[in-house]
């Protein structure tokens, strides 16, 4: 089932709302309030009818529209497309539904297109929310297992919460080794009555006989009681087999045919697969039979078109000898400016040789060294002549500036020097200073003092009047105390009790120690702060005489001469040193213009000699080195420049030559003539060489076309032989050697195949009616069911009549029992002890009720464990392992009860109760998903999913979005969420904004 389009009359707050062309993965995103639980339980409505009034679920009624309901457009694999539409009715609304081949029906034709499914069973399994991530959160220990393994059973909560009901009633009712529950207290009390009732009855030995016959008949009653209810139990039996018996006899012969038929393998839609290859053989020869035709025609079309391979064969050295043309022109330019630059070239040899004086030739000009080891040597040497130069001047305007600072200190420390003190001022100022200076730090010490003798005074008068608290309290105490051992002691001794004597004797020396040891206590922390008093008073007086005996001064002003003169005294230091410091800077000014002048001669020595080694002399006025150097450069360079023109003419003149032969023998060769020019040959030659590489094109298309037909022929005789094979394997795979044999086979396998699935239903109807294949082998071949039915209504009515017979006996012998109970306490503890006996019965059979709903339940689920679990667990791996990415991979179902264990991925098992929250929660997902996948061949519904992931991180996210990607190619993924992060992980079309008014979908 795929829904595809929603139309919203009224729903809620939504009124007229269409979504159309619903993909199989949409996702509804929307904030709070935007509709997207309105639109989750419109589509609850409208497949399943809209919620009664009395139902704790929101009916969703529209408050301004007096339209309720809408329709769903859906697709159905077996019936096509649906239109189905409800609207305000009966209390589940007025349904419509059509289908494309024109049928109309309602409530009916709309259970059969859902197979019948319930509204509650389709929440449980296909339809689930963040509440079930939220119990996950809230439960711990067991009941996190029971729980995920209620949810991989039904969907939901329901088999957690019921087994959890039974158990807490039955804990509440009996528990083994409970004082607290109604039966556990009621037993203690009935075997308290009945201890009580064993004492009464040894009173009476002839009722101690009727209490004996009474248990005798009351166990045959019980027998009795027991065969009945057995043969009832059989007779609805019985009865139940004879409903079924048809069934039973179908499912036999179904057996017997499906046995008696031909079970061996066939492949899946062979008899489809076979007639498709047929067809694709068929085409394929045909195909070849005209290839091979094509390619006759083409051969003969070849052979036609062959053309001129000697001359093609040539075709690169005649294009050569064609595109040398222009060169050859080219050439002939080339040799006249050659010959031109030859004469310039010698020009301008003649006139370098008159600027240096010279007579160079080609000879004589070589022997000059002019490498760049010699160039470097003369562009120092008139660097350093330059420089020479330069520092002749600088040198002059250092030693002048130098002089004149140099006077400038000179004056200006003598400035300084006038304004320092003399030596005897100076050494007056720093001794009044000292005393100063110490004179308020003898000052602040006194202060200080004072201060603690003030707080040594107060301490000691603060202490003496908690002290006299202290010994008036520790008095009356002692007095006390004193009191109590002197009683002591009078008593001991008017009473000869030397015990007492001793304790208070003890007593009483103990009080006085202790008084005693507390005046010493207090008389010595007296002396103690006596002593410290009298050394701060002492330490008072002599700093009070220091003070006195200081003179008065200004401290400011002392302070202020001697910070000038420190600053004199500085100034004028920095003074001599900076006169020391200048006088070595003028002393090094003459130092170097020595210097220089040793430079400069040398420099001069340098240049003759190089002048010579140019093979120049040197004449009047000055000549710069670096321009000789050159000019000898330039003159070696025209010498070589003229020397390679001279080779360049050589060597065009016998291109042009080698040119000219080249077109000569190629003329004589493909045009038989060998007087023409080189230009007119060119031209010719390149004409024939045109026509035959046109003709070499066609004649390899046609080669191209007969290659591709050879090799398309050569695929379909491959194909062929594929299809051949893949028949043949088809056959083989069928254990078949003819065509007709499989043909039959096939009719055999769908034959089979309709009576394997009627079989399924019939035993899936007998088995919940409770009929196993035992009981079916005992409707086939045990006596007729009429017969067992006959018999066991006579053994019944037998066992009643026996049954009113031991009634009778009991109610006599009860009689004269009765007789005797009504003497006294027997009676009254043999009532008590039948009412017990009652009351216990009864919350028994009560306790007996929720036990076998417990055991039924824990059957269920132990049939449940083998027989449809394993499937289910299977997918619930596989989309465990992907959610985990390989970290955890095995869900293993507890040995007894219910609940998981969870295997990682290095074989360590985990109850649910031991993983992370996150971890859960993954488990959760997946078993949620694995339950609506197992169920997606019976039942193929969308799944919808309202904001379960949002506890995810990005990694989990990403993966349960690739499952459910996955998941979409079997069922339709309808997601609703409202965080808007997780739009990242789908693309535009597959989102439905809840803010607009309708979607269309491309």
């Amino acid at each position: 089932m795929k829904l595809i389009e929603l139309h919203i009359y009224g729903y809620g707050k939504l009124e007229d709302y269409v979504i159309k062309s619903m993909d199989r993965f949409e996702v509804f995103y929307g904030e709070n309030e935007a509709g997207k639980s309105t639109i989750m339980s419109f589509i609850h409505s409208i497949l399943f009818g809209f919620p009664a009034r009395q139902s704790s679920e929101i009916r969703y009624e529209p408050k301004n529209n007096p339209k309720y309901g809408g329709k769903i457009k859906a697709f159905f694999p077996e019936r096509g497309v649906a239109v189905i539409e409800r609207v305000k009715g009966k209390a589940a609304g007025d349904v419509t539904v059509s289908l494309e081949d024109g049928t109309i029906g309602g409530e009916e034709l709309l259970k059969d297109l859902l197979k019948r499914m319930d509204k509650g069973i389709f929440q449980a399994i296909f339809s689930f929310n963040v509440h079930g991530l939220q119990n996950i959160h809230a439960l711990k220990g067991e009941d996190l297992g029971r729980y995920l393994f209620s949810a991989g059973t039904i969907g939901t909560d329901k088999l957690f919460n019921t087994e959890s009901y039974l158990l807490k009633e039955m804990e509440q009712r009996f528990k083994p080794g409970g004082r607290r529950p109604l039966l556990n207290e009621k037993m203690k009390e009935l075997k308290e009555v009945q201890a009580s009732l064993k004492n009464a009855e040894q009173q009476n030995d002839q009722y101690s006989q009727w209490v004996k016959d009474k248990e005798e008949l009351e166990n045959n009653i019980a027998r009795l009681e027991g065969e009945i209810g057995r043969l009832e139990q059989i007779g609805v039996k019985l009865r139940e087999y004879k409903r079924n018996e048809k069934l039973v006899i179908e499912a036999a012969a179904l057996e017997r045919k499906i046995q008696e038929l031909d079970q061996s393998f066939f492949p899946e839609d062979g008899l489809n697969r076979l007639e498709k290859l047929d067809e694709k053989l068929k085409q394929i020869h045909t195909r070849i039979l005209t290839l091979k035709e094509k390619q006759q025609k083409g051969q003969a079309d070849l052979e036609k078109n062959r053309p001129d391979f000697e001359l093609i064969g040539m075709e690169t050295e005649i294009n050569a000898r064609v595109e040398n043309l222009p060169l050859y022109d080219q050439l002939n330019q080339e040799k006249r400016l050659l010959e031109s630059k030859v004469e310039e070239i010698s020009e301008e040899i003649s006139l370098i040789n008159d600027q240096l004086h010279a007579d160079f030739d080609e000879e004589s000009i070589q022997d000059i060294n002019t490498s760049i080891f010699i160039k470097d040597e003369v562009e120092k040497l008139q660097q350093a002549q330059q420089r020479s130069s330069d520092k002749k001047l600088q040198l002059e305007e250092d030693f002048d500036e130098e002089k004149r600072a140099l006077a400038e200190l000179e004056e200006h420390a003598d400035t300084v020097k006038g304004q320092l003190l003399d030596e005897v001022r100076r050494n007056q100022l720093m001794k009044e200073l000292d005393l100063l200076e110490n004179r308020e730090r003898i000052r602040s010490e006194w202060q200080h003092v004072t201060d603690q003798i003030e707080g040594v005074k107060a301490r000691e008068a603060t202490e003496q009047t908690r002290n006299k608290k202290q010994q008036k309290n520790a008095r009356k105490q002692s007095l006390l105390l004193g009191g109590i051992f002197l009683i002591v002691l009078i008593w001991g001794i008017a009473n000869g009790t030397w015990l007492l004597a001793g304790v208070g004797v003890a007593g009483l020396i103990f009080l006085a120690v202790g008084l005693l040891k507390s005046a010493d206590d207090t008389e010595g922390d007296h002396s103690a702060d006596a002593v410290f008093l009298s050394k701060l008073i002492e330490r008072e007086r002599s700093l009070k005489e220091i003070l006195n005996s200081q003179p008065g001064g200004n401290l400011f002003s002392i302070k202020s001469l001697l910070a000038k003169d420190e600053e004199a005294q500085l100034l004028h230091r920095e003074r001599q040193v900076k006169i020391g410091q200048q006088q070595q800077r003028f002393e090094k000014v003459v130092q170097q213009f020595e210097v220089w002048e040793a430079d400069n001669v040398s420099l001069s020595q340098k240049k003759g000699e190089l002048l010579r080694q140019f093979g120049l002399e040197e004449i009047d006025g000055p000549i710069k080195l670096l321009d000789a150097f050159q000019l000898l450069e330039k003159q070696k360079q025209y010498f070589r420049d003229r020397k390679r023109t001279r080779e360049n003419l050589k060597k065009v003149t016998l291109s042009l030559k080698d040119m000219e032969d080249s077109l000569k023998v190629l003329a004589e060769r493909f045009l038989q003539n060998v007087n023409l020019p080189p230009v007119e040959a060119a031209g010719l030659l390149k004409r024939a060489l045109r026509e035959a590489l046109e003709q070499q094109t066609e004649y390899r298309e046609l080669e191209a076309k007969l290659a591709e037909l050879g090799e398309e022929l050569a695929a379909l005789e491959k194909e062929e032989l594929i299809l051949s094979e893949e028949k043949a394997g088809l056959l083989a795979q069928a254990d078949t050697e003819r065509e007709d044999e499989f043909r039959l086979k096939a009719k055999n396998a769908e034959l089979l195949k309709g009576w394997s699935a009627r079989h399924e239903d019939i035993v899936h109807q007998l088995f919940a009616s409770g009929i196993s294949e035992e009981d079916r082998e005992k409707i086939l071949t045990g006596i007729s069911l009429e017969e067992q039915i006959e018999g066991n209504s006579v053994k019944l009515e037998a066992c009643k009549r026996d049954l009113t017979q031991q009634f009778d006996s009991i109610a006599d012998v009860k009689h004269k029992m009765k007789i005797i109970e009504e003497g006294g306490i027997y009676s009254e503890l043999l009532h008590k002890y039948r009412q017990l006996q009652h009351e216990f019965a009864e919350d028994a059979k009560e306790w007996g009720k929720f036990a076998v709903a417990g055991d039924m339940l824990s059957k269920t689920i132990g049939r449940y464990k083998e027989e449809r679990m394993p499937r289910m667990l299977a997918k619930a791996e596989s989309f465990l392992s992907i959610l985990t990415d390989g970290v955890y991979g095995k869900i293993i179902p507890q040995p007894s009860g219910s609940g998981f264990l969870i295997e990682r991925e290095d074989h360590a098992l985990f109850e649910a109760n031991e993983l992370s929250q996150a971890t859960a929660e993954q488990v959760y997902v997946s078993i949620r998903l694995a339950l609506a996948a197992v169920h997606h061949d019976r039942y193929p519904f969308p799944i919808i999913i309202d904001d379960s992931f949002v506890n995810f991180d990005h990694k989990r996210t990403a993966r349960v979005i690739q499952l459910l990607r996955e998941m979409s190619n079997q069922n339709q993924i309808l997601i609703f969420t409202c965080h808007r992060h997780l739009l990242d992980y789908f693309s535009g079309n597959e989102i439905v904004h809840m803010g607009e008014t309708s979607k269309n979908t491309v």
